[in-house]
């Protein structure tokens, strides 16, 4: 297991650029749907057949292999554009909003992290790739280790930023106090961001997804995973902290971490060029 830290993006001009993101991210609808430059939006059906949409890069050709970055637990892939687009110059990456959240539809069967596991890789069809890399955040995490179980023919490598739960944590509470925690590290553009995806899910879809994140064990997983494995944390992710992303790269049987200073728990949003930087070799 390696132990790194990246350099963090330099702030100057890129906060009007989330600013003008974000305000973008939370007006756009079905019918109207924004992506950033490097990115658009595909539906795996269309808009209003229960549909997920996918923001997509744009492959010169068909792709035989993509980088899936997954969302977390009451947010949907909207925060991960500026990633997105900072990966999408070296690979194709493929963006799902899950089933329930952002602009795709609630799927008909309950929600699951096994369900939310099959969406996610299901979405490279889209890029016409059979070999992934899967990135998540937060409970996007625990979705991209159960992905690399169910899935170790189709997912080479996985990225967890930010994992959670640690089980000194795995209660809403203490949860939430973590979460109140990062808020002074994280660049404020995305809170309106985070507002519009809670909007989306609504209160009491977001509370059983919440049960669903807790209910589930990551640490028990991690020794089964057999794909190359890369922990990501911001410096001030209260979420994750040092010695629970530790423990979970030393778990896994070919993990490595790495840390993203001055950044809290999405650095995908406000340090999108640092992680991009991070994850370039190893998704190579």
């Amino acid at each position: 297991m390696g132990d790194g830290r990246q350099p963090a993006d330099n702030p100057g001009g890129a906060a009007s650029g989330l600013w003008r993101q974000a305000l973008r991210l939370t007006r756009e609808t079905r019918r109207r749907p924004w992506d950033p430059a490097g990115l658009e939006t595909r539906w795996t059906s269309g808009p209003q057949d229960g549909g997920l949409r996918v923001r997509i890069s744009h492959p010169a050709e068909t792709a035989d292999r993509a980088v899936v970055l997954i969302h977390g637990v009451i947010v949907s892939g909207r925060y991960l554009t500026p990633l997105g687009a900072a990966l999408s110059r070296d690979f194709p990456v493929a963006i799902p909003d899950l089933p329930g959240y952002g602009l795709s539809q609630a799927a008909a069967s309950g929600q699951t992290l096994a369900e939310f596991a099959d969406a996610a890789v299901a979405s490279a069809a889209l890029l016409g790739a059979d070999h992934l890399s899967l990135v998540g955040n937060s409970f996007g995490a625990q979705i991209a280790i159960e992905a690399a179980i169910r899935h170790p023919e189709t997912v080479e490598r996985i990225v967890l930023i930010g994992p959670t739960t640690d089980p000194r944590a795995r209660s809403l509470p203490r949860q939430y106090l973590r979460w109140q925690r990062c808020g002074p590290h994280e660049h404020p553009s995305v809170f309106p961001v985070l507002a519009r995806d809670l909007l989306d899910v609504g209160a009491v879809r977001a509370a059983r997804l919440l049960g669903v994140m807790l209910r589930d064990r990551p640490e028990d997983k991690l020794p089964a995973v057999r794909q190359p494995a890369l922990v990501v944390r911001g410096e001030h992710d209260h979420v994750a902290p040092a010695d629970w992303a530790r423990f979970v790269a030393r778990l896994l049987p070919d993990g490595r971490m790495t840390e993203i200073p001055s950044q809290g728990h999405m650095p995908h949003w406000s340090g999108a060029a640092a992680v991009a930087s991070a994850l370039r070799d190893f998704l190579s």
